[in-house]
């Protein structure tokens, strides 16, 4: 969007300099009418004076000569001429006798003072006096004088050189005066175009100050009523997609989640290169208070669980719980080392046990909680993970223990944590990684970007993010692999023809020294920055907005676009979007191909988001009838199986 608005400030001149540009223009036509009367009568003035000076010069010369002449004396007569033509504005004198024998010419060359072209551009008449020499009845000789148009040029290019001098002083002084008014004038109409500029990338929520001029106010109170109701229009829009998705994935009694919440938070989960547990819990007791208290006792107890539930956080971390049956909860449990996660499933379920048990003071604790835990690993998708849970809890029940975690079956996985950094270390060192790109295509069919992916190596064995970025999330290395990708794009020898995408992780926008890197590294590569695309998840925006805001706001200026990726876990980042005004969010297709969860939730979330100039995209797109589906629901572009990912070199190195 930014790019977009600096591109029309260049195709198209501001109101002020168009001002400023028409005042000079009046100004240069006054001056030059102005300029253009006053020589010509300057040269009409000088005209006359010298018709009038050549006529006398001419008649006092005839009576001058007329005693040479009659004597015969033409020497004499000779030398008062030359006297005349070296003294007088004279270029040349001719003195002729009526019988045509004696012929007098004087002539004087003189030097051109003024440039060619003005003397084409204002020409001078050519000036002469006759006079006949008389004695008596008998005329004697005839006097022709010349005028010297040289003197007349040059008076009038030293009147035209002030004149030209004093206009372009005055000129200067008027241009100086208009644009000083007219900033004054401007300046806070210049305030209010840059504010609107502002408010339409970083929301509504501030209003414009009030101006001082008349002509202004009306607009400014337009303008903050036009950003409130805008403001109210989304917020409507944003809490009527929350309500629908209450009404379509809440379960009324507990207020958790129910089974399609669980389904998508499962599948949003696996989709993303984390870490974690998934985990049963069954609570018998509530079937006893069912059959000994009734329905609104057991309906208490349930939604004292579900408070607990969906208030429990780990870390700065919310939980993610859904209710599966009348006794049976489902939990998502952060990425933990094994000592911690234990630590935490006991207090889960120590807490639980105090809130359906009748008499929480008893010396002896009772389990009435019971839970299968089952890691995430990779390839395990969201049946077989509730399955093999589901299997702990009744070997947990049958073994008579508080909770069983069931043994990791991945050889991949079996390595510690402690040497899934090593290798992680090792491959930033020495450099033993490379990239792949994901296409998003947009409903149009042209391409939106390319989002960049890194795999490592090791021993010709390749991994994938999903399998050692929770590892480099634990031990805070997330930072450093964003830096390897910054660095690995430094060393393209040319820039690429399409747009690059990149994920950044927690870690970098936790850190205030990797956050300014990030914003440095793409002031200092500004072709760059015009081609990338900034974008975070959805739970890095609800736990680092602030950072969030100064990066989105800090790269737009740049070029760069900006978006959130895993925008629908629990649409927490919601009440951000009004003030990140993203360029694109990307959602789940689990959010979009569900048949239980109604359409008009899904549809209401894409006009929300598209009311903030927001793409819509969807992620994991696996077939055809789910890019239909996705078009049909108003989302405006996808990503996924249907695009594959391909090696990403640097262009100019095939």
């Amino acid at each position: 969007m930014t790019s977009s608005h600096e591109g029309a400030r260049h195709r198209y001149s501001s109101l002020q300099n168009r001002l400023i540009g028409a005042i000079l223009t009046l100004l240069l036509l006054f001056s030059m009418g102005i300029f253009t009367i006053q020589v010509l009568q300057s040269r009409d003035a000088l005209v006359d004076r010298q018709r009038a000076e050549i006529n006398n010069l001419a008649q006092s010369l005839s009576l001058s000569l007329l005693p040479f002449v009659r004597q015969d004396d033409w020497m004499g007569s000779r030398v008062l001429m030359q006297s005349v033509c070296d003294g007088g504005a004279v270029s040349r004198i001719r003195l002729d006798s009526t019988d045509g024998d004696h012929s007098v010419v004087i002539e004087r060359s003189a030097t051109e003072n003024s440039p060619a072209w003005f003397r084409h551009l204002v020409p001078i008449p050519r000036i002469s006096a006759q006079r006949m020499l008389s004695g008596g009845w008998m005329q004697l000789g005839e006097i022709r004088v010349e005028a010297d148009e040289a003197l007349a040029y040059a008076q009038l290019w030293a009147l035209a050189r002030h004149l030209l001098l004093w206009m372009l002083l005055g000129m200067a002084l008027a241009a100086v005066i208009a644009v000083v008014c007219l900033r004054q004038l401007f300046g806070p109409l210049s305030r209010l175009s840059r504010r609107l500029e502002e408010m339409q990338l970083q929301g509504f929520e501030t209003t414009l100050p009030p101006s001082r001029l008349r002509e202004l106010t009306g607009i400014t109170e337009a303008v903050n009523r036009l950003g409130k109701r805008l403001n109210d229009q989304f917020e409507a829009q944003a809490e009527q997609v929350v309500r629908l998705q209450r009404l379509a994935e809440r379960d009324d009694v507990s207020r958790l989640g129910n089974r399609a919440y669980l389904v998508r938070a499962m599948d949003d989960w696996l989709a993303a290169p984390v870490g974690g547990s998934a985990m049963i819990i069954r609570i018998d007791q509530l079937e006893t208070i069912y059959r000994e208290e009734g329905f609104a006792a057991r309906d208490t107890a349930i939604r004292a669980i579900g408070d607990y539930l969906s208030g429990l956080r780990i870390g700065d971390e919310p939980l993610m719980a859904a209710r599966l049956s009348a006794s049976e909860f489902a939990l998502i449990l952060p990425d933990l080392l094994p000592e911690r996660r234990d630590q935490q499933v006991e207090a889960i379920l120590d807490r639980l046990d105090d809130i359906v048990d009748a008499n929480p003071l008893a010396l002896e604790r009772k389990w009435h909680a019971r839970a299968g835990v089952v890691p995430r690993e990779p390839g395990l998708g969201r049946v077989t993970l509730l399955s093999a849970a589901d299997t702990a809890l009744r070997e947990a029940e049958e073994e008579d223990k508080r909770w069983i975690v069931t043994k990791r079956v991945s050889a991949l996985d079996e390595r510690g944590r402690h040497e899934w950094r090593q290798v992680i270390e090792t491959a930033l060192t020495q450099h033993r990684y490379h990239f792949v790109a994901q296409p998003v295509m947009m409903n149009s069919g042209g391409e939106y970007h390319r989002e960049v992916y890194i795999r490592l190596e090791e021993g010709g064995q390749e991994h994938l993010a999903s399998a050692f970025m929770p590892v480099a999330r634990q031990f805070q290395m997330a930072d450093r692999v964003d830096r390897c990708v910054f660095d690995w794009l430094a060393g393209w020898p040319r820039l690429p023809n399409f747009r690059l995408a990149l994920n950044l992780s927690m870690d970098t926008l936790v850190s205030q020294k990797s956050l300014d890197d990030v914003i440095r590294w793409l002031e200092r590569h500004p072709r760059w920055a015009a081609l990338l695309d900034m974008e975070v998840n959805g739970e890095v925006v609800v736990r680092q907005r602030e950072n969030v805001e100064r990066l989105f706001r800090s790269v737009r200026r740049l070029g760069t676009r900006v978006g959130i990726d895993r925008f629908g876990r629990n649409l927490q980042a919601m009440p951000s979007l009004i003030r990140l005004r993203p360029d694109y969010i990307k959602i789940d297709q689990t959010f979009f191909v569900r048949d239980n969860v109604n359409a008009e939730f899904l549809h209401s979330l894409c006009i929300a988001v598209h009311q903030l100039d927001t793409r819509v995209i969807v992620t994991r797109v696996e077939s055809e009838e789910h890019r239909e589906r996705i078009v049909e629901l108003g989302a405006d572009g996808f990503q996924g199986y249907l695009t594959p990912s391909q090696p990403l070199l640097p262009i100019g190195n095939d």
